[in-house]
């Protein structure tokens, strides 16, 4: 065997994003993945990381782990968002029903991610896997890959906190990981994950939409301060958290993406990034210094944001703002602990006025919508006329209070496939609502996220804004309809 770990992605885009997983979708670098790389090796263990720009079908991936023959084998169960470790679930498990079928194997596998940190048993029994690890698990991984190296019986590593596994038929659960300090982790070593592989989604494209590659992404925070019931971002950590990285650290990051890789286009991950908070300044100040030509965007809160500090964003190239309204029904948000911004309509001018374009996601399906309430929330949209509109429909995800809630009022049954989360996928299958059946939800959803992007305003406003080339793509993109089970035969 050879003593390294390899961690892999399992692409299953075919079956998550439909027919969006070509040109349309982002090709993203797994930052989940990388830091992870960046940690072993910085404790003296070699990784290799395995993504979908290597471009292997499942059965290519089992061949080519077994040909090599690592201790540790770890299949990365997460994405661009938190939310992605539930649907990515269903490559995880295609992957092992196939790797599983050589009973030969003697390389060690586990799975990492928020779902299965949440769901640990029952990922246990739908991969086969030998560990999953719980939390974050950066020192976790490192210990079981010395523990592998040394013993390699599964009953010892009960000492080791942030694992769950079998032995003996015993089902053992040694409890989440420790946090780590953040700003003593690595950087991502790019040089692994070469940005020219990688692109940025669309609309951050808009007015250069040919040029979406190379691509960054960066991140300076982890976690959220705030708990609206329907999120499950904090999943990974195991209790709500929000820490804060070193801006030196960060932008010697993008000095790194810009200078060697000739890095334009940079998505800031952090589920929460621009607020009033002197971070800002400092990310601001030294980039001002640096005077990049960059195209970034980041998600924001509209309850947290002047206009000076968004006019200092836009200098330096944060060009797109993502903003989470999900309804503008107070009723509606109240159902799922989310506060509303009683001036929604002046903050969006501010934005507008800064020159940043807003990309604004909205929830179709919370428990108190109906017609009416959705309805409203499209009208909203529509009046100020967004650069991009995201509608989700509603999933209650494990881990969040809105699944523990959902299963013991009887609203919803555990899952048994995990693809009902995508939601550009085939089998999509989001929340009821007290009024609405889910497939009345998903109908409505693909319906105005058409009408929305087909408006003549909006198309107007995009060809003033972006040009003729971005108009052109988006009117290329609602002519291909998305597939749904549950809207067969509409």
């Amino acid at each position: 065997m050879k003593n390294k770990i390899i961690l892999l992605t399992v692409n299953a885009k075919r079956t998550l994003y439909g027919v969006t997983c070509d040109e349309l979708s982002a090709i993203q670098p797994n930052i989940t993945m990388g830091l992870l790389d960046a940690y072993c090796k910085s404790k003296g263990i070699e990784v290799e990381m395995l993504d979908e720009t290597r471009d292997f079908s499942i059965p290519e991936y089992c061949d080519y782990i077994r040909q090599e023959a690592p201790i540790l084998a770890g299949v990365i169960c997460s994405g661009a968002n938190p939310s992605s470790s539930t649907m990515s679930m269903t490559g995880v498990i295609k992957f092992f029903k196939e790797y599983n079928k050589n009973s030969c194997i003697k390389t060690t596998t586990f799975v990492y991610g928020g779902h299965p940190s949440v769901l640990p048993e029952r990922t246990l029994k739908e991969t086969g896997s030998d560990y999953i690890i719980i939390g974050e698990g950066y020192q976790t991984i490192v210990d079981l890959y010395k523990f592998l190296t040394s013993f390699g019986c599964p009953y010892r590593a009960k000492n080791i906190k942030g694992l769950a596994f079998y032995s003996n038929e015993n089902y053992i659960n040694t409890g989440f990981s420790d946090l780590i300090d953040i700003n003593t982790l690595p950087q991502v070593d790019w040089t692994k994950t070469p940005p020219n592989k990688y692109r940025a989604h669309n609309w951050h494209c808009f007015g250069d939409i040919f040029n979406r590659t190379p691509y960054g992404v960066i991140w300076t925070t982890l976690g959220c301060p705030h708990n609206c019931s329907f999120c499950c971002i904090n999943n990974i950590f195991g209790k709500r958290s929000y820490r804060m990285r070193d801006i030196d650290k960060v932008i010697e990051e993008i000095d790194i993406l810009v200078t060697k890789y000739n890095v334009k286009n940079i998505k800031i991950l952090d589920e929460l990034f621009i607020i009033r908070h002197p971070r800002i300044n400092e990310f601001c100040e030294a980039l001002e210094a640096r005077d990049y030509d960059l195209n970034m965007w980041a998600y924001g809160r509209t309850d947290s944001l002047d206009f000076k500090m968004l006019k200092r964003l836009k200098k330096v190239g944060l060009n797109w703002m993502s903003c989470g309204f999900e309804s503008i029904d107070q009723k509606v948000l109240n159902s799922v602990n989310k506060g509303y911004n009683q001036k929604y309509d002046e903050v969006i001018d501010m934005i507008k006025d800064s020159g940043i374009s807003i990309c604004a996601d909205f929830i179709a399906g919370l428990w108190e919508d109906n017609y009416n309430t959705m309805q409203a929330t499209y009208d909203f949209a529509c009046k100020h006329n967004f650069e991009w509109l995201n509608i989700y429909p509603c999933f209650a995800y494990p881990g969040t209070p809105m699944y523990n809630e959902y299963l013991k009022e009887g609203r919803i049954i555990e899952p048994e496939d995990w693809s009902e989360y995508a939601l550009y996928g085939y089998n999509c299958k989001p929340l009821s609502t007290k009024y609405l059946t889910a497939k009345k939800v998903l109908k409505w959803r693909d319906e105005k996220f058409v009408s929305y992007h087909s408006r003549p305003e909006y198309l107007k406003m995009i060809t003033e804004k972006f040009g003729v080339d971005t108009m052109a793509h988006i009117l290329a993109m609602v002519q291909n309809p998305l597939k749904r089970r549950i809207l067969e035969n509409e």
